[in-house]
């Protein structure tokens, strides 16, 4: 700690003492506000008493000023001289903290909050949810970053105007984030559900399709194993074909009869 800064701070405790605070703990917080962009708007400084604000640094008129617990009488008395002492000991060190501050964030953005990470998209049925229908879509998306992301529902390629409304996306804990938007359903109607996802890390929507039956992969899988089962069956005629047509190894015939005349 700054001898100046050191000074502010005994300077605090003997005030904190001489108002005869009793035990208390003093903890000073610093923090930078971003803009969306990554540019630091301005740098926060709180010195709090037992977890409340006591002085705080106002970056409109740059200066430190009482807060919290400290516009009440009697802490008025103590945070507005120590106040005026902090602006004469620390001076303009707030403008050298916010340079600071912008330093260190330069070097995180790249690998935070400016990095995209692509959604992944799933549909699968659900169990219907105050409503008549007898089965419930979902669209899930995950894993995208930043957090804006669009996701519409279409049918037959055409967008479906009853379509629920979307859940807010909600952060994972690990700079992703995931959303979901149901859609009420009538397998009866047949045609295809299509979710369709667009987001800033995609060059184009993402799409996914549903109906009624099998799922589409699982229909593909069903017919390539189809397939692979019609040519195994093809092979193992062919084969039995050529086997019952072989001549049996160490037999050689011969041309005209063997047994005499009459017999």
């Amino acid at each position: 700690m700054r001898p100046r800064l050191r000074l502010a701070w005994w300077g605090l405790c003997l005030a904190l003492t001489h108002l005869q605070a009793g035990a208390f703990v003093l903890h000073l917080e610093t923090d930078c506000p971003l803009s969306a962009e990554g540019r630091v708007l301005w740098a926060n400084w709180t010195l709090s008493f037992n977890k409340v604000p006591f002085i705080c640094y106002d970056h409109d008129s740059q200066s430190y000023q009482p807060c919290g617990l400290g516009v009440f009488f009697p802490w008025n008395y103590s945070t507005v001289y120590l106040s005026d002492q902090l602006d004469r000991i620390l001076g303009r060190q707030m403008e050298k903290a916010q340079q600071k501050c912008q330093g260190q964030v330069q070097s995180l953005w790249g690998r935070t909050g400016a990095r995209q990470a692509l959604p992944n998209v799933r549909i699968s049925p659900i169990t219907p949810q105050n409503t008549p229908a007898p089965i419930m879509l979902a669209c899930d998306v995950w894993g995208f970053y930043p957090r804006d992301v669009g996701i519409t529902w279409l049918w037959n390629g055409a967008p479906v105007k009853n379509r629920t409304v979307p859940e807010v996306a909600f952060s994972n804990g690990d700079w992703t984030y995931q959303a979901q938007l149901t859609l009420p359903v009538d397998p009866q109607l047949g045609g295809t559900y299509t979710c369709r996802v667009t987001h800033g890390s995609l060059k184009e929507a993402i799409t996914k399709d549903w109906a009624p039956g099998l799922p589409l992969d699982l229909r593909v899988k069903v017919g390539v194993s189809v397939a692979v089962l019609g040519v195994g069956v093809l092979l193992l005629v062919l084969g039995t074909i050529c086997w019952g047509k072989r001549v049996p190894e160490g037999y050689a015939p011969i041309d005209g009869s063997t047994y005499p005349e009459g017999h």
